[in-house]
């Protein structure tokens, strides 16, 4: 088994959106940082008509790509089973092109959303699980594992509700080893028991900001900054210590920084990636 750190498309998610990168050049980024893999956001490249092309591309300069779709649907909103399995086929056909062979997807809600409302969380929970059960054997026969993100939602028991719902061998998990603090989740804990069905995952750091009264007597709470891997207070040595003693080592694993710190304005990726790299490198070569 070998670990593959690679980029996300969403390092750059403000720039490409306002066309001041293209997504042939956060390939060429990628790896001139002497990335291993590219998460590619479905989202990003929705206008392309030629995936086939960016697939040779990321070839031709040894990177791994890895697809990612999007929301399955939001039950509270009214979106059925229906409709979920037809954002997956359309992102399936997509990450076919990319030459992906796993696809993640993730529920519509944030759990700091619905907190206190259990009833509505168990819709969410309820829409995932079929739709994903629907799904998961046609993406198997295409060569695509479908991967549910642990996206700052479900709790680790619902977790476990819904992959043994649809079947532990029909399905994996896109695992992200901060996410967890969002959801009021013990991280190495969720980590440790989602590792064995991960194929793939984010990895980020997190600041943590409080908010004081203006005399500075007390705080009124605290903000979490998402960053880059090095740049914050998580205590990642442990959490990607956790990851790598847990995941299959039958296979390779894909491990993408997500870059959620970006601007439209800011031309910051490359030189905020090149430590962050190397320091997921170090705690994994030192784990």
């Amino acid at each position: 088994m070998t670990i593959l750190v690679g980029t996300d498309t969403l390092c750059w998610h403000l720039r490409i959106e306002t066309g001041r990168v293209t997504i042939e050049d956060v390939i060429d980024v990628s790896a001139a940082l002497g990335a291993d893999c590219v998460g590619i956001n479905l989202h990003h490249v929705r206008t392309h008509r030629d995936l086939g092309a960016l697939a040779a591309r990321a070839a031709d300069r040894d990177l791994r790509l890895g697809a990612s779709g999007d929301f399955l649907g939001a039950a509270r909103r009214g979106d059925t089973v229906a409709a979920g399995v037809e954002r997956v086929r359309r992102w399936l056909e997509r990450a076919v092109a990319l030459g992906s062979d796993t696809l993640r997807v993730a529920s519509g809600f944030y759990r700091a959303e619905l907190a206190g409302q259990p009833d509505v969380i168990e819709r969410e929970r309820a829409l995932v699980t079929g739709v994903l059960a629907a799904t998961a054997d046609e993406a198997r026969a295409a060569g695509v594992t479908l991967l549910l993100e642990n996206h700052s939602d479900f709790t680790i028991a619902e977790y476990r509700l819904i992959v043994d719902g649809v079947g532990r061998d029909r399905i994996g998990v896109f695992l992200d080893v901060i996410n967890p603090i969002a959801a009021f989740d013990d991280p190495v804990a969720v980590v440790a028991e989602l590792a064995p069905l991960a194929r793939a995952g984010h990895v980020k750091d997190y600041l943590l900001e409080s908010i004081q009264q203006p005399d500075g007597y007390h705080r009124r709470g605290f903000c979490v900054h998402y960053r880059y891997p090095g740049e914050g207070q998580a205590d990642l040595g442990t959490l990607l210590a956790t990851l790598q003693a847990g995941v299959d080592p039958a296979r390779d694993y894909l491990l993408t920084i997500e870059g959620l710190d970006n601007r439209a304005e800011v031309d910051d990726q490359a030189a905020r990636i090149a430590p962050a790299l190397a320091h997921v490198r170090a705690l994994l070569e030192a784990a």
